[in-house]
């Protein structure tokens, strides 16, 4: 475990909370959340992790896009405190993106110490939702049935206006890289700083769709175990609103892994999995 590491789980541990929360579930200003801990995320993900960080100023495209992002990686179920606080750790950067298709990826375990590895497992686990679901036991199951409904239907209605800013900030990634190739600019600050922007955006991107697929898994498991639990009428309903998210797409937005120049400095690492464009949100 890297001094950066232990650094992450004390950070994690201090902060002790998800993000505020106003109106509408919409982020809630905080010195804490919006200044503190993204500062020392960068630190952290620059220092011990290696990984990009660029010092331009985020677009107003780029602001969307990390707050649409937030309604897909939080808990879709409410109260749930330790999964709020590890997403915050994600998106300020103080943890990695938990990575890994239904389990830890070793990557990912391989930055933190064995004993910490059961408080990172809840990012994984698709049963919590249907817990969350049973666990006011004075709810009708009816109610159960529609909420799942409401839900799964909530999140395909909030994808395409997220894939529409994602596709802005998208061609707007092209056009940066496409000026320094037009340029002629060599200055390496200019360069990785544009780089290491594009793969935060991507990384951005990434993350939603893996956030779709846990919500997805989540969706799946308390629709079956609900259908043998408290068999209902509505479970046609909550299959189509499942097939809806699971179904749908994004379009319009150019893949950058073949967009990326060679910088001065260094070569872009842009990620490898298939791009979220184009593609059904993923199931696990």
């Amino acid at each position: 475990m890297t001094a950066g590491g232990v650094l992450a789980v004390v950070l994690v541990a201090v902060a002790a909370c998800g993000r505020p929360t106003g109106d509408f579930g919409r982020a809630a200003p905080s010195y804490l959340h919006d200044t503190l801990l993204p500062v020392a995320g960068d630190l952290i993900a620059s220092q011990a992790r290696k990984e990009p960080v660029s010092a331009f100023p985020l677009t107003d495209d780029e602001i969307e896009l990390r707050n649409r992002a937030w309604a897909f990686v939080r808990a879709p179920h409410a109260r749930d405190w330790w999964l709020d606080t590890l997403v915050e750790g994600e998106r300020t950067r103080i943890l990695p993106i938990l990575k890994g298709d239904g389990a830890m990826s070793p990557e990912t375990a391989a930055m933190f110490p064995e004993i910490a590895l059961p408080l990172i497992a809840p990012a994984y686990d698709r049963s919590r939702y249907h817990r969350y679901l049973l666990s006011d036991g004075r709810r009708s199951t009816e109610t159960l049935w529609t909420r799942v409904t409401d839900d799964a239907r909530a999140d395909t209605a909030l994808v395409p206006p997220f894939c529409a800013v994602a596709a802005r900030v998208r061609r707007a990634d092209v056009e940066r890289l496409g000026a320094l190739r037009r340029q002629g600019l060599v200055e390496a600050s200019l360069h990785q700083g544009a780089e290491a922007r594009v793969w935060e955006n991507e990384e951005t991107i990434s993350w939603v769709w893996q956030a779709l697929g846990y919500r997805g898994a989540s969706y799946r498991y308390a629709i079956d175990h609900l259908e043998v639990e408290a068999p209902s009428g509505q479970l046609v309903a909550a299959e189509r609103a499942l097939a809806g998210l699971l179904g749908v797409r994004c379009f319009g937005a150019p893949a950058m892994r073949t967009a990326m120049p060679s910088g001065p400095a260094r070569h872009s690492r842009l990620m490898n999995p298939p791009d979220p464009f184009d593609e059904p949100v993923p199931q696990k």
